[in-house]
């Protein structure tokens, strides 16, 4: 994940975190920050850069005596919208009036799937900036969500039958 800060005292600084290994880089001005731990930087001039946090919890840096935000922290309302699928799978998978209509898997593989869907969710909102983007993204989530529960659902029911 990439973020780019335009700060007015040090220029734009470029922050980049590996969604896999977690590994940070920082580049300001176009002059890569020499790496002296994994949360400790070095720049041309010597100043030290002490990096905390992560992308999801929201990531801050000390370069000298300046602290900057690099990513934002997860807003209360991204939480809540991503863990709507995860809701969702679980109300509708444990009443059994709305599984005889539709019927989905619930338990622990709706829990999975739910679960797998609602972190993709929190990735992809935290990335974008407009909240009527965010909603929308949440409710395709919600819909693919349903639909790998509802397939799933089929395919143990034509086994079972």
């Amino acid at each position: 994940m990439k973020n780019i800060i335009k700060h007015e005292q040090l220029g734009e600084i470029v922050y980049e975190e590996s969604f896999w290994t977690g590994k940070k880089n920082i580049t300001i001005n176009g002059k890569t920050a020499e790496k002296l731990s994994k949360t400790e930087f070095r720049t041309e001039s010597g100043e030290k850069i002490s990096v905390v946090g992560n992308f999801l919890a929201g990531t801050k840096a000390t370069i000298g005596s300046r602290a900057i935000e690099l990513t934002p922290k997860i807003k209360w309302y991204e939480y809540i919208l991503a863990v709507l699928p995860f809701v969702l799978i679980m109300i509708w998978g444990n009443i059994v009036a709305l599984c005889k209509i539709v019927p989905i898997v619930g338990g622990a593989i709706g829990g999975l799937i739910s679960g797998i869907f609602s972190m993709l969710n929190l990735f992809v909102i935290k990335r974008v900036r407009q909240v009527w983007l965010k909603i929308l993204i949440t409710v395709v989530a919600l819909g693919l969500t349903f639909l790998a529960c509802y397939l799933v659902a089929l395919a143990i029911l034509s086994v079972a039958a």
